[in-house]
């Protein structure tokens, strides 16, 4: 069993594409993985949604409702987002403050960024590289 961290293009994925990203949700939450979002991610995930794909809105907010995703509050990791060094998108910190707070063993995302930094204590992989590790 793994803690596992999904960034929001993962979660926006699973929710309006049929594709690895949804079989990393169904995957994990079947093997009994821990999954982790924060309030930060449901809060970028929902402004996305809203003005792309407004159409999923309902079934984005049923998910999140319904669920056995842990849900992680701002205030759990805010203090730890400015001991994040060396990440190319400042936005990104928080996904790393909040998976190594919630000592998650990945970050699965399809952030260019965030697969590039090097710099954390969480493994971080694609969507695809979880899947292969079954």
């Amino acid at each position: 069993m793994s803690k596992l961290f999904i960034d929001t293009n993962i979660l926006i994925s699973a929710i309006v594409f049929d594709g690895n990203e949804l079989e990393v949700i169904i995957v994990s939450l079947e093997r009994g993985d821990e999954v982790y979002i924060s309030e930060h991610i449901i809060e970028e995930a929902t402004r996305v949604i809203l003005k792309k794909f407004p159409d999923h809105i309902e079934l984005f907010e049923n998910f999140i409702e319904t669920s056995s995703i842990r849900i992680v509050k701002i205030e759990d990791y805010i203090d730890s987002i400015i001991g994040i060094n060396g990440i190319r998108d400042k936005f990104d910190a928080h996904v790393i403050a909040c998976a190594q707070r919630m000592n998650c063993d990945y970050i699965i995302s399809g952030d260019k960024d965030l697969l590039t930094f090097s710099g954390s204590s969480v493994i971080i992989i694609t969507s695809k590289e979880y899947l292969s590790m079954q």
